[in-house]
């Protein structure tokens, strides 16, 4: 079971546990999917970056790393997460596109 919305937004301090996620759209899939939202989180501080295929690399390299994912299955996912968010039928979104562009560099 996937959260499939899991960024900076939707994690809060807890009570109960030092961390909560919130506002899951659950999903049955693979685990390195869950990773993509992570992956173009905070997209404004990401564009500013001088190389942000570099810090979408590092990011990359943490994630799947600490959560022993496939790294190259989840950098592949990011991309397809990336393009089906960027492209919707009001228009294209150019900040999660670039999000998709990065990672193909990677």
């Amino acid at each position: 079971m996937l959260h499939q919305d899991l960024h900076g937004g939707n994690v809060l301090r807890a009570a109960r546990e030092p961390w909560l996620a919130i506002d899951p759209k659950p999903l049955v899939g693979d685990r390195e999917l869950d990773v993509a939202s992570l992956l173009r989180d905070r997209r404004p501080q990401l564009a500013a970056e001088p190389a942000p295929a570099a810090r979408l690399r590092r990011r990359l390299d943490t994630l799947t790393a600490e959560l022993g994912l496939d790294r190259e299955r989840a950098r592949r996912w990011g991309v397809v997460d990336a393009l089906a968010w960027g492209i919707e039928a009001e228009g294209a979104h150019p900040d999660i596109l670039a999000c998709a562009q990065w990672l193909s560099e990677v």
